[in-house]
């Protein structure tokens, strides 16, 4: 018969766990900053697509019609602005993601 050690709770395992614990720090901070970017953003894409990342210059966004990409494409210039000038971050294109809602 195997001597079991017992469970380990999450927040054990996770703190143990350095990878993981910076990847879920990293998508905290990425939801913080959406969150605080959706209140910015022109009242015509607010809410149209969410910041999954930020790689270097380029700010990648998703969203969840063609529609609303197009939109989005519109006020890129507007977008990138403001995450320079009021969130400091050096961003200088946006890549757009779809992703179909099931």
């Amino acid at each position: 018969m195997r001597k079991s050690k017992g469970f380990h709770s999450i927040t054990d395992s996770i703190a143990q766990d350095k990878s993981l614990s910076g990847l879920i720090q990293r998508a905290n901070q990425l939801k913080k900053l959406n969150d605080e970017l959706q209140l910015r953003l022109p009242a015509q894409v607010r809410g149209l697509c969410h910041l999954a990342n930020i790689k270097g210059e380029t700010a990648v966004f998703i969203c969840y019609t063609q529609m609303e990409a197009s939109k989005i494409r519109m006020y890129s210039r507007s977008i990138l602005q403001i995450m320079q000038t009021e969130f400091k971050i050096s961003v200088k294109k946006l890549q757009l993601k779809l992703e179909l809602k099931r």
